[in-house]
Parts: C-alpha cells; sequence; structure tokens
C-alpha cells in the first residue's frame, strides 16, 4: 500500500498535520510512504523521518499534475529536470536502509517521452522500484493511457516495474501483467469499491472472481468507513471526506442520485448514519 503524498517542507517544518499523515498502525504493512519536493537535502531528511516510522519503504512522486503542487516545482514538474531526480533519489538512498521507489509519467508531453531515460537515471541512483502511470502530464487524469511501453521499459531494467495508469478491471489487471511488469498498482478504481483488489487478486492467482459485494456487506463498510474517517479527522472534516466516498460507494445502485443529495446535506454523523438506515431499508423494501 502506498500513502497519499506528503509534503517534505511540511515534516521539516514539523507541521503537526503532516506528522499525522504518516502515522502508521500496526496490519497495514507493507507500506510506503510517498513524499513530494524539489530539493535533495530536503527529501533526504524527511526521508529519515519516513523510516522513522516503521515504514517499509519510502516513495518519491514525479507523477502528480496538481497545479498547487507543480507551482512549487515538485510532483510532475519534476519531469523537466530528470538530472535534479537523479540527485533527489540518490540524497534518499543514502539518508536511509528502507528501499525508494520512485513514480513518474512518460514525459510532459507526447512529443517529449523521457520514461526510458529516467528510468535507467533512477535506477542508478539506487531507487529498487519503479512505479509508471503510463500516461503524459498533459494527459490528466483520464489518459489515453499506454500499456504498449512496458515490455521494452521492464526488459530495459534490473529493477522491478509497477504498472499504473487506467487499470479499472481484473482483464486490465491480466493485461497489464502480460507485459512483464512486477506488479499493477490501482488509484482511483478503488474509490467506493474496495472490493476490487480482491477481484483483481483472484484473476492473477488464477482463481474465480468473487462475487460482488451484497448490498448489506456494502452498507457495513460505508458505516465502517464514516466512523474510521471521523475518529481520524474529527466530524466536522470526517463527514465532509466521506460525502464523495459515500457518493462513489452508491454508484449503479438504485436511488442513487437521491441518497447523495440527502447525504450532501448532513450535518452529523448520526444524521448520515440515519440516512444511510433509510436508504437500506428502502432498498430492501423495492427488492421485496
Amino acid at each position: 500500500m502506498f500513502t497519499e503524498f506528503i509534503s517534505a517542507l511540511g515534516l521539516l517544518y514539523g507541521n503537526k498535520k503532516t506528522f499525522r499523515m504518516i502515522e502508521l498502525v500496526g496490519d497495514e504493512h507493507p507500506v510506503a510512504i510517498q513524499l513530494f519536493g524539489r530539493e535533495p537535502d530536503h527529501l533526504a531528511e524527511a526521508s529519515k523521518f519516513i523510516e522513522d516510522t516503521g515504514a517499509d519503504f519510502v516513495g518519491l512522486n514525479c507523477g502528480c499534475p496538481e497545479r498547487k503542487i507543480v507551482s512549487g516545482g515538485a510532483g510532475s514538474a519534476l519531469l523537466a529536470e530528470p538530472d535534479r531526480i537523479a540527485r533527489i533519489v540518490s540524497a534518499m538512498v543514502k539518508a536511509v536502509s528502507i528501499p525508494v521507489t520512485v513514480k513518474i509519467r512518460m514525459g510532459l508531453t507526447k512529443d517529449k517521452p523521457i520514461y526510458m531515460k529516467l528510468a535507467k537515471m533512477v535506477e542508478s541512483a539506487g531507487a529498487k522500484a519503479l512505479t509508471i502511470n503510463c500516461c503524459y502530464v498533459s494527459d490528466g487524469r483520464k489518459g489515453p493511457y499506454d500499456w504498449s511501453i512496458l515490455p521494452e521499459l521492464v526488459s530495459q531494467l534490473e529493477i522491478p516495474v509497477i504498472g499504473n495508469g487506467g487499470i479499472n478491471t481484473p482483464d486490465d489487471v491480466l493485461e497489464v501483467m502480460k507485459t512483464g511488469v512486477s506488479a499493477v498498482m490501482i488509484g482511483r478504481a478503488c474509490f467506493g469499491n474496495p472490493w476490487v483488489f480482491r477481484e483483481m487478486n483472484a484473476v492473477i492467482g488464477g482463481e474465480r472472481i468473487p462475487e460482488r459485494p451484497s448490498i448489506a456487506e456494502r452498507f457495513e463498510v460505508m458505516e465502517e468507513h464514516l466512523r474510521d474517517e471521523v475518529e481520524l479527522h474529527g466530524e466536522r472534516i470526517g463527514i465532509a471526506e466521506m460525502r464523495k466516498h459515500w457518493a462513489w460507494y452508491v454508484k449503479g445502485l438504485p436511488g442513487a442520485s437521491h441518497f447523495r443529495s440527502k447525504a450532501v446535506r448532513a450535518g452529523s454523523m448520526d444524521e448520515m448514519m440515519r440516512f444511510l438506515e433509510e436508504y437500506g431499508d428502502w432498498i430492501v423494501s423495492r427488492d421485496e
């Protein structure tokens, strides 16, 4: 599991919110905590904090296209500076004993692919694995994704390559695994569907795909997710976070739009729970 990415400067400045974001619990392993930043010494020092948490890996994210990240010269903005990326990786590797991984995209724009050159550079700098989102920064978050680049990339590197981008179904996993990658990374495909991991692992293992979750199981997970969010962030932020997640969880269910419109207006956890219970009762009565 990879965490959301963490500001290296936030750790160096002792930001309490940032430090809460790298707290781990016992059953989250193996886990990699991702960092973003642009100064080699900052990222090296921040990597030490990551190692101290007990994380199994520390990752450098060079693929995020978010404006607030790119405007600071971090994330995918680093793809314009491959030498800097190599220096950052080298500094991180020297600073910690846990493995350093790197996530990239194919390049900034289609006319300037940089993934092969950059992959070899980060491997030489000591990275232990490379994740590639198989699209360009200019493609945003919707692709198109080009998995055809993966076989050559795998053949040119000795470190594991992890395929990422546009992998949404078990069939997608099989297609990407055929390229020779060591693993696939799932991101947005799990929003509202954490069961996607057991489905994809079943396919990789040659097993029958498990049945989709029942309504009861889906609602139990929604309730558990809400309670975890509130416990972690407090009621106000937890509820705000869960509104979007609940919208993903009920996608495709009858009456989903009506439920979403009510959940968005909820002002407390109890109110959200009541809406969920009412929605569940309505679905059961409808099916009966």
